[in-house]
């Protein structure tokens, strides 16, 4: 039996390093500075045709024992009501991947999270979707090789 929950731990830990090796896993930005990816201060696109940027980053969602949670954040430029199309920069944070103690991800609607309900996904995205995508981030400086010139 302590064979199989190895393998369910070292699944979990394999799947949450596969989300932070990431390059849109962004621990420590903040909604201003990913808008600022994507939006200069005069409220135009700073890149064309992308409208978005990408963050993905640890839930403030407290999970089930032996799961991790992580937001989805999304900076883009399009409508926030069904019913109006005004477009506007907004940040869409309304999804998050679940880790099982499995290793298994699944994405959900923040809403459902944390409401702890995590028996029905989001069945027309998959995790897949936000990882390994194109990245505005900055690529981190290697600190191991000294000064960059």
């Amino acid at each position: 039996m302590r064979t199989k929950f190895t393998h369910f731990s070292n699944n979990f830990e394999i799947a949450c390093k596969k989300i932070e090796s990431d390059a849109n896993f962004q621990p420590d930005i903040n909604n201003k500075d990913l808008m600022a990816l994507v939006r200069d201060n005069e409220g135009n696109a700073r890149h064309t045709p992308r409208r978005s940027a990408l963050a993905i980053q640890r839930s403030d969602i407290k999970p089930a024992d032996s799961c991790a949670i992580y937001q989805i954040k999304i900076a883009k430029k399009g409508p926030i009501d069904e019913d109006l199309d005004l477009p506007v920069w907004h940040i869409d944070d309304s999804a998050v991947i679940l880790v099982n103690g499995k290793g298994d991800l699944s994405l959900h609607s923040k809403e459902n999270a944390e409401k702890g309900c995590f028996d029905s996904p989001v069945t027309h995205l998959s995790p897949n979707d936000f990882l390994n995508c194109s990245t505005l981030h900055p690529a981190p400086l290697d600190t191991y090789a000294g000064p960059q010139y």
